[in-house]
């Protein structure tokens, strides 16, 4: 009896690993077929040169402070514009939820 139900076990598990198996291989040629109608073809040889590319450089906001007490200043100076116009916007409606 023992030996039965280990025999069947392993057929259990046998089986078990094989639609696992099967699964995973399905899965990867869906993948495959998905990849390669997502690429897109880069003609390499009609690239501009790197020098042209990177001749003007993309300047991003940059601010720079002297002092720690200068950026504090700044973000106060934000912080109040900030709350005046939503005061604006909204003062009546915020006073008397307030109240």
């Amino acid at each position: 009896m023992k030996l039965d139900h280990e025999e069947n076990q392993a057929e259990k598990l046998q089986q078990l690993f094989a639609e696992v198996v099967n699964q995973t291989e399905e899965n990867k040629t869906h993948k495959m077929n998905n990849s390669t109608d997502n690429f897109i073809e880069v003609d390499v040889l009609n690239l501009p040169p790197r020098s042209e590319v990177h001749k003007s450089p993309k300047r991003k906001l940059y601010i720079h402070f002297g002092s720690p007490f200068t950026r504090l200043l700044s973000v106060v100076l934000v912080l109040v514009l900030i709350i005046g116009f939503i005061y604006f916007i909204a003062g009546e409606q915020i006073l008397l939820f307030f109240s």
